[in-house]
């Protein structure tokens, strides 16, 4: 599947900041993807075609991500400002919508879920990345590496082969579907003089890793919709906490079960596409 001439709409946010919308075409009731921190909705490309035969799919790009390019640099990146950005497409769409999300998209999902439960009929989502109000982080130096990592990741590359090739050779891509990788760099990138660009800026994916703050988890109980929460078992320095947090989020919420893939890791959606339509279509039917 290739992106680049893909059907997106751009709406705004509650605060005037531009969230995109593509519509993946499909039959059935109204999916929505959204994505992982400096990701964008081309991660979804290899599960898409397993998607579309049951539902009529769509992807959100959060602000600062893929085709949302920002209006400013100092644009809001905390937890409340992605919910809105995710209930912008919501609206575009038409409410209820199933909602299927990723890391930063799932965390996204369920602040939206708490301001407005009524948005989603049901929500699927992949270690959401929260924190529960007093969490001991055993990791300390996990953040930080992300953080560095972001500020020295490479925005600019020759073509979009050029930037697959690299992407797909390193963590953490490299156990990565091979069409993941190609929908991420397809939606995420812009043309430059000397060939092309990814849209989110390492200082951008690097404030939004700044700002994880702590979350009540007894507000997560009033979201009511049926909910999946599904973890990897695969654990590495930088991403140590999602997966731990994945079954404390399902114990939480108001109707939620948790679902494990060991092999897998945070990025389970770009690995495993059979595996995760497979469990999104399972929970949604």
């Amino acid at each position: 599947m290739t992106f680049q001439r893909n059907v997106v709409k751009l709406v705004s946010s509650s605060d005037g900041e531009p969230v995109a919308v593509h519509d993946f075409g499909g039959h059935g009731a109204p999916l929505l993807l959204g994505h992982g921190n400096g990701l964008n909705s081309g991660m979804w490309a290899p599960v898409l075609p397993l998607l579309v035969e049951h539902f009529s799919c769509y992807g959100v790009d959060l602000r600062g991500h893929g085709r949302a390019h920002a209006v400013s640099e100092g644009h809001s990146v905390d937890r409340e400002h992605f919910a809105a950005d995710v209930l912008a497409a919501v609206d575009a769409i038409g409410a209820p919508v199933r909602y299927a999300g990723h890391s930063l998209g799932g965390a996204a999902a369920l602040y939206a879920a708490m301001a407005r439960p009524s948005a989603f009929a049901s929500l699927w989502l992949y270690e959401p990345v929260v924190v529960p109000t007093g969490f001991v982080r055993e990791d300390h130096a996990g953040p930080e590496l992300l953080i560095k990592a972001s500020r020295r990741r490479r925005l600019d590359f020759d073509s979009i082969d050029d930037a697959v090739d690299r992407f797909s050779s390193k963590p953490p891509f490299f156990g990565c579907d091979s069409f993941a990788v190609r929908g991420y760099v397809e939606i995420g990138s812009y043309a430059t003089e000397d060939g092309i660009r990814l849209s989110c800026t390492g200082e951008n994916e690097a404030r939004v890793f700044e700002t994880v703050s702590e979350l009540d988890f007894g507000r997560l109980a009033d979201i009511a919709v049926p909910s999946l929460v599904v973890s990897g078992g695969s654990v590495d320095e930088l991403n140590a906490l999602p997966p731990r947090m994945a079954p404390l989020v399902s114990e939480a919420l108001g109707n939620a079960r948790w679902e494990q893939h060991r092999w897998l890791s945070h990025f389970g959606p770009m690995e495993a596409p059979r595996t995760i339509a497979r469990s999104i279509i399972e929970h949604m039917a």
